[in-house]
């Protein structure tokens, strides 16, 4: 028989279960059909979810993130079972993408290291996680997306009924040589990739290939494809970036810039002004938007058989939410 429980009791866990990762391993906040969540995992989520609800037009609230963000990590665990159910594995190449692309947005192993120890994680339990997140990845599209259909009078109405969504503000195309640094780099480091920066920025403006200069220097994503950014709009990224490319001519490239991630050099490769997408253009973006709504749909039907035939089990006592 399954066990039920409320939403109170799961958020004091949640609110408690930080304070005690702070002094230790994270702790198992619960189990879902006897697989374990850690505090961390749900703690991971947390900026997702604000941002969710931010991009709504409202300001989060601290017991309202908790309750999402702890129902979106037992989604992914009940979604992440019945993949297994249905004998389905990720490719080990895209959890290693994953485990790389999270080492490089925490500025490299040490800083990762440093982000696990501060939620009470371990790089081991971080790469289950990711191997988790692929294969929900996997099972959506393998095993709901091929069922879905779109029609193109569903195509066509969605163009027409909705004529703002096809309004494209002005975009910029630039390439990116960065200097990175990390979140707790020393004065001496900062000074150590400010001097790279400098020579790489010395070089581009003595005449070197940029997009050389790139692949051979760049601490950033971008630098496999010669610090190609691809477009961008000036909402899309750190402003002290995008105010700097908005400002350089075709072919300019800009001074030295200096944010929390490092110190960047901007080439500006084209301009893109302000426009409507033809219906030719937005048909493929809508077909797609249109077939993730339904396939959306169908996980959420999904979920719900899910959830009402899963075993939620609390580990640790709840204790009262601070202000209630």
């Amino acid at each position: 028989m399954k066990r039920t429980f409320t939403w109170a009791v799961l958020l004091t866990v949640c609110v408690a279960a930080p304070l005690a990762a702070q002094k230790g391993a994270s702790p198992v906040v619960m189990t879902v059909n006897d697989q374990p969540v850690y505090s961390w995992e749900v703690a991971l989520v947390v900026p997702e979810v604000q941002l969710e609800i931010l991009n709504r037009g409202r300001k989060p609230d601290r017991k309202e993130i908790l309750k999402v963000a702890t129902q979106k990590t037992v989604d992914t665990r009940l979604l992440a079972q019945e993949a297994r159910r249905r004998n389905l594995a990720p490719d080990k190449a895209l959890v290693d993408e994953a485990m790389a692309q999270a080492e490089e947005q925490a500025g490299g192993p040490e800083g990762l290291e440093a982000a696990l120890a501060k939620l009470g994680a371990t790089r081991e339990q971080l790469r289950a996680n990711a191997f988790e997140t692929e294969l929900v990845r996997l099972f959506v599209m393998t095993e709901i997306r091929p069922r879905v259909t779109v029609s193109a009078a569903e195509v066509s109405a969605f163009y027409d009924e909705n004529p703002e969504e096809f309004e494209r503000p002005d975009m910029v195309r630039a390439r990116h040589i960065l200097a990175r640094i990390s979140p707790n780099a020393t004065e001496e480091e900062k000074k150590a990739a400010r001097a790279r920066a400098k020579s790489a920025h010395k070089r581009v403006l003595a005449g070197e290939d940029f997009a050389t200069v790139a692949s051979e220097v760049s601490e950033g994503r971008e630098a496999s494809r010669g610090g190609d950014m691809g477009f961008f709009a000036r909402d899309s990224m750190m402003p002290e970036l995008t105010n700097v490319a908005f400002s350089l001519d075709v072919g300019q490239i800009s001074d030295i810039v200096e944010t929390r991630f490092g110190f960047h050099i901007l080439k500006l490769e084209e301009k893109r002004p302000a426009s409507k997408m033809t219906f030719s253009e937005a048909k493929g973006p809508i077909r797609q938007l249109i077939e993730e709504n339904k396939a959306g749909r169908m996980v959420d039907e999904l979920l719900m058989e899910l959830r009402e035939n899963a075993t939620v089990v609390m580990t640790i006592p709840p204790t009262p939410v601070a202000g209630d």
